[in-house]
């Protein structure tokens, strides 16, 4: 479900940038929290309570089967490809909340991913009219990737035309940098564990609504997220 998740925030996001009219910075982040197919009601619960808990994270509210699938029915009406392959029992429940401070977002990405119940946490760009004439990316590379998908996810990012600001981070460097940006925003700092960052490349470039090569750098193995974030994540 990672990738179809992942693959629906973009698609929705892409879509919304054809009413751009005139760039506009956010930094405030969708937080989308995917649960698992067999979620238990009280885990449904501990996630509802860590969310609410979360410094920075406001507008928690749930999300069914049946109302994910109207709501992207809705989002997805101009690409009718990808809408005729979704199904509502397909469909997953979710929380969904505003991060109003984008420099922590990945760290409350991460302490949330380790809560029981939950499958996946997709963050993107607030919808907001107009959209940021700007992007940050963030390719983050699974642990278990090969060196031949290492190379292959570098060779894929330095060969975007638009992309600027090109860097690699290791996990060491992530965790420096989160644990810094943490301080002073409750037990974030102390929820944060080492083990739970990634490697990954970083840089920034134009939103436009073909998205500039960023869905098909999803597809490529070894590859564990691609979300579309402020540049104040970077």
């Amino acid at each position: 479900m990672r990738r179809t998740a992942s693959s629906l925030a973009l698609a929705a996001l892409l879509a919304l940038s054809a009413c751009t009219s005139k760039p506009e910075e956010t930094a405030d982040v969708a937080l989308s929290v995917f649960l698992d197919n067999d979620v238990t009601v009280t885990q449904k619960s501990t996630v509802r309570q860590r969310l609410e808990s979360m410094p920075s994270v406001t507008e928690v509210s749930f999300e069914s089967r049946e109302q994910t699938f109207e709501r992207q029915k809705a989002d997805l009406q101009d690409q009718p490809d990808l809408l005729a392959s979704l199904k509502p029992e397909h469909m997953p429940e979710l929380f969904r909340a505003t991060v109003t401070d984008a420099s922590i977002a990945e760290a409350v990405e991460l302490v949330l991913t380790e809560v029981d119940g939950v499958d996946e946490v997709v963050l993107r760009i607030a919808d907001v009219d107009p959209l940021p004439s700007r992007i940050g990316v963030i390719v983050q590379l699974e642990p278990s990737a090969t060196g031949e998908q290492r190379a292959a996810a570098e060779k894929a990012v330095r060969a975007l035309p638009t992309a600027k600001s090109v860097t690699f981070e290791d996990r060491d460097a992530a965790y420096e940098r989160l644990r810094k940006r943490c301080q002073g925003k409750g037990d974030l700092a102390a929820q944060l564990q080492p083990q739970m960052t990634h490697e990954s490349w970083r840089f920034e470039m134009p939103l436009t609504k073909e998205g500039s090569g960023v869905s098909e750098l999803m597809k490529l193995d070894g590859v564990d997220v691609t979300p579309l974030a402020p540049l104040a994540m970077l």
